[in-house]
């Protein structure tokens, strides 16, 4: 099953170049690329159709799906209290592996079938008198669950069937199995084995506890609630990007060996990064890009002569002057005597002896030269 992930996510892959290449506008000019297209409908298209043609409705609001992450254990001998901290990385998160199938059955609400794999693992010190116990479990879990499209539901209007949007968030709870084998080794002793599920050891009634496994048994098989969200995002109409966490509740406390009565039963988180394909989804169901609406102008807007664009040439020309005689260059009005202010002509002469002053002061400061000439003007003889 690992070996065929990698399969699966590499089809997704073509599948989404295949479907962007398809809608290519130069790819409408290639006649033997729609040649090819015709022969190859079945893969460029997501619409599964029956032998007239036509749309099966089975396959609206069908889709599948695949993704690769992390599992995480949360249980006895998990030596951390939610998740585990990101510098023991290597120790505690193990690969994982979901593939599902999904169809909508009614507004929003979809029902899911899913299959997951991986590992889980980790270990601590159970007391103060104890050896430290590490384990390693191998689990697979089938389940159904019920999918809730909640931005479906807080945007969705006049019962209207939401599609623009890009991104969805999706509520997710089931009903499963799942089925492990798990070891568990004393630390200090070299891999001896503690406790085991799913195996055979070569003696079961060792005197010291310490059983060395001999091959694999039948697995454990217990009841699962999964329980957990997955947000998306529309690549195109038939792809999207996926992220899902699911907390996976066992009715085991067994799910690392590490069996006691006072003990809650055994949990385990699912991180997953994946790809989902959509069948009968057509481009109409896409969310298009918001363009701005353009308000056209009426025609009386159209007729103003003051709107620089749509107007006429004709409308901007000057219109023609005729004047009885020639325009004569304009002469300054007489002074008025009846118009003469005293207070006027009393601050006139005030500003001209100022104007004296600062002519006289400018003379001195220059050394008694003219200031336009820069020269000293010299006293003329008498009669002369």
């Amino acid at each position: 099953m690992k070996k065929c992930l990698p399969l699966i996510l590499f089809a997704f892959g073509v599948l989404s170049g295949l479907n962007a290449s398809a809608s290519d506008p130069n790819s409408k000019n290639d006649p033997w690329l729609q040649r090819h297209l015709a022969k190859e409908k079945l893969i460029f298209s997501s619409t599964v159709n029956n032998k007239n043609g036509e749309p099966i409705k089975f396959f609206n609001g069908f889709s599948i799906g695949a993704s690769g992450g992390l599992a995480l254990f949360h249980g006895s001998l998990a030596d951390y209290d939610s998740f585990a901290p990101l510098s023991d990385f290597d120790t505690y998160y193990k690969f994982g592996w979901r593939i599902y199938a999904e169809r909508e059955i009614w507004s929003g609400i979809a029902a899911k079938l899913q299959f997951e794999s991986g590992k889980l693992e980790g270990g601590r010190l159970p007391g103060a008198q104890s050896l430290p116990v590490d384990f390693k479990t191998e689990f697979s879990t089938l389940s159904a669950a019920a999918s809730f499209d909640i931005l479906n539901e807080l945007f969705n209007k006049n019962g209207k069937k939401l599609n623009k949007y890009k991104f969805y968030f999706n509520a997710e709870v089931g009903v499963g199995i799942t089925w492990f084998r798990s070891l568990s080794y004393w630390r200090a002793e070299d891999g001896r084995i503690r406790d085991y599920v799913g195996y055979t050891v070569t003696d079961e009634n060792p005197p010291t506890q310490r059983f060395t496994a001999e091959k694999k048994d039948k697995p454990e098989i217990v009841l699962n609630i999964p329980v957990g969200f997955t947000a998306g995002y529309r690549i195109n109409y038939k792809t999207d990007v996926t992220f899902s966490y699911t907390l996976n509740n066992t009715m085991t406390n067994k799910l690392d060996t590490w069996d006691r009565d006072y003990a809650a039963d055994d949990k385990y988180s699912y991180f997953g990064v994946g790809l989902r394909y959509n069948f009968n989804r057509e481009k109409e169901d896409y969310p298009r890009k918001k363009k701005k609406e353009k308000k056209e102008k009426t025609d009386d807007e159209k007729d103003k002569k003051w709107s620089l664009f749509g107007s006429k040439k004709e409308d901007v020309e000057p219109n023609e002057v005729d004047l009885e005689q020639p325009v004569q260059a304009r002469q300054g009005n007489p002074v008025d005597p009846s118009q003469q202010d005293k207070d006027l002509e009393e601050v006139r002469m005030k500003m001209f002896e100022l104007q004296l002053k600062l002519f006289e002061m400018q003379y001195l400061l220059n050394g008694g030269k003219n200031p336009n000439t820069g020269t000293t003007p010299t006293a003329k003889p008498a009669g002369k």
